[in-house]
């Protein structure tokens, strides 16, 4: 079993490998295990030590979904050294910013968009443009819990915690664990 693992897997690496270059994507030393969807048109740079989870066999708990990285033109996705990420989503219209030593949980969006106008007769007449967009900023030694979402404009300090299933649509503060729908101040971390 193992070694069917280990050939499966590394099928992956190649591929990945294949559709990083493809999508122009600037990474260090990066494992991924599964496929990762991406998609580029704007700038994207990936530190060394990530690691990316995108298949139900490498975290049951977010494994109803696949990680998907999509960069829209003129758009900018900086993440950090040692990256960590589980079955997760980011989108970026604009710009999202992540440290380093951040750990983003199973089935976790973060987006930098709203997709469609707010206007009823905006989104008819073209639903898929005229939409808001606000940069995301992640800090260093983050750690995102499982399920949540990150919206755009937040920007998140080093050091904190977000709790399981949050909704965060506000700044968090660093060193502060938040969480809820939406996420507000829990405790401040020792």
């Amino acid at each position: 079993m193992k070694l069917l693992r280990s050939i499966f897997f590394g099928f992956y690496s190649i591929i990945n490998g294949i559709w990083l270059k493809v999508n122009k994507v600037d990474y260090g030393r990066l494992t991924i295990h599964g496929f990762l969807m991406i998609y580029n048109k704007g700038k994207v740079r990936i530190g060394n030590g990530g690691k990316i989870n995108t298949h139900p066999l490498k975290n049951i708990i977010g494994g109803d979904t696949r990680s998907s990285v999509i960069v829209k033109k003129n758009a900018e996705l900086i993440i950090g050294e040692n990256f960590k990420m589980s079955n997760s989503a980011i989108y970026c219209a604009e710009k999202i910013h992540i440290g380093n030593n951040v750990m983003i949980g199973g089935s976790c969006r973060i987006w930098d968009s709203d997709f469609h106008p707010l206007s009823s007769s905006d989104r008819l007449a073209n639903p898929n443009e005229g939409y808001n967009t606000r940069p995301i900023h992640i800090g260093s030694d983050v750690f995102i819990g499982g399920f949540s979402i990150i919206l755009k404009g937040v920007s998140i300090g080093d050091g904190a915690i977000i709790g399981a299933g949050s909704v965060v649509a506000r700044d968090v503060p660093a060193g502060e664990v938040w969480a809820g729908n939406p996420a507000s101040f829990v405790k401040k971390i020792h």
